[in-house]
């Protein structure tokens, strides 16, 4: 039988080839890997932030829209309020004299559950009648949308990756809610004028 002209023209990739095309592979993975934790990462404590901030903007109209109190705290079980944040946190109506407490004639209005491990979230607030800045367990807002932190106050989010990754969700005196924007020094601002940091006092 007669070969075709182009019969030994026919080949697969050399060794050299094929170990040239791998370690190009693994070049293009060593970049992307990182880059894509990195992304899911930041989408993951970009999502925990806007739902706390929805939140927090939530209780806040709610309270202005029933003339009542509707408070924020930390999530201790989905009934319960705790002092961990990290636990997620209750939006319920609180207009009883106990503030901050989940009384059986309450609605519970909210639940968000734990944030991922290796995220963390923290406050520092200072309250009516108190002047230092410490972390607070749950913050309320009036029917005219005031909130208890009548010195304002800030949560922090941070990840293992520290400070350059940390995000702030700043409550004002006025109980206005905004996510912390980074200045023109590219640096974020807590709502007392400092730099946001995942150090032990954020």
């Amino acid at each position: 039988m007669k070969e075709s002209p182009d019969s030994h023209s026919i080949r697969g990739f050399t060794l050299m080839e094929l170990l040239i095309t791998l370690a190009v592979a693994g070049i293009l993975l060593s970049i992307a890997v990182p880059e894509f934790r990195e992304s899911l990462q930041q989408s993951r404590q970009d999502s925990r932030v806007m739902e706390l901030t929805g939140a927090l903007n939530f209780a806040r109209s709610e309270a202005i829209k029933q003339s009542s109190r509707v408070s924020v705290c930390a999530r201790n079980s989905d009934m319960t309020c705790g002092t961990n944040w990290n636990r997620g946190w209750i939006v319920f109506v609180d207009s009883a004299d106990n503030a901050g407490v989940i009384d059986p004639t309450e609605t519970v209005l909210k639940v968000a559950g734990p944030l991922p491990t290796g995220f963390a979230v923290s406050n520092r607030a200072i309250t009516q009648g108190v002047t230092d800045a410490t972390q607070r367990s749950y913050v309320r807002f009036g029917p005219r949308g005031l909130s208890n932190w009548r010195g304002s106050g800030t949560f922090t989010f941070c990840d293992d990756r520290g400070d350059r990754a940390a995000r702030a969700i700043n409550v004002s005196m006025s109980g206005d809610v905004r996510q912390a924007r980074e200045a023109g020094d590219g640096k974020m601002y807590d709502t007392f004028g400092q730099a946001v940091s995942c150090g032990e006092d954020s």
